[in-house]
């Protein structure tokens, strides 16, 4: 059951990315939402659970979008890596904690897709806007992100937990 909803979530999430936030003028500066899935695997998820789900998220991005294949998977696995390693220096459980890493989520992204991009591709310049696309994604990060986790923690919590509890033994 709970890969069936993690599987949804991640079809849902990339129809959202590619299909209605298009349309929208106020949501063509949003961030990657597949970073909101990676944290909360890296915070809430044990291992085991976790690496297929962003195997998927990754393999997904990586098919629908223009960059070198496999710079998703990457960026995603490293920064599950982060998230789970900072959960022994700060207290993870905090919502500040939880409205940062969110944002510093989008900034390693783009950090390693500029990088890659300016690697693959040395002789074009650097696009003019781009730090004004960064910070935006920045800013939608830090007022947004918290919620995404929140939504999806307590989706998780309602289709995946709380489905067999009140079951009846015979």
């Amino acid at each position: 059951m709970k890969y069936l909803f993690y599987v949804c979530l991640c079809l849902i999430l990339a129809l959202i990315q590619t299909t209605v936030a298009r349309y929208f003028g106020m949501l063509r500066g949003f961030y990657d939402l597949f970073i909101v899935v990676v944290v909360f695997l890296g915070l809430y998820r044990n291992f085991r659970e976790s690496i297929p789900v962003i195997l998927l998220a990754g393999f997904i991005m990586d098919n629908l979008y223009n960059g070198p294949f496999g710079l998703y998977v990457t960026v995603y696995i490293w920064l599950y890596i982060c998230i789970r390693w900072s959960s022994v220096y700060f207290n993870v459980r905090s919502s500040m904690f939880l409205v940062f890493v969110v944002a510093a989520g989008v900034l390693f992204e783009n950090i390693i897709y500029v990088g890659s991009f300016m690697m693959f591709n040395p002789e074009l310049l650097f696009v003019e806007n781009l730090s004004g696309k960064i910070f935006t994604q920045f800013v939608w990060a830090l007022v947004t992100g918290y919620f995404f986790i929140m939504l999806v923690k307590k989706t998780y919590h309602y289709t995946c937990s709380g489905m067999f509890e009140n079951r009846q033994v015979l």
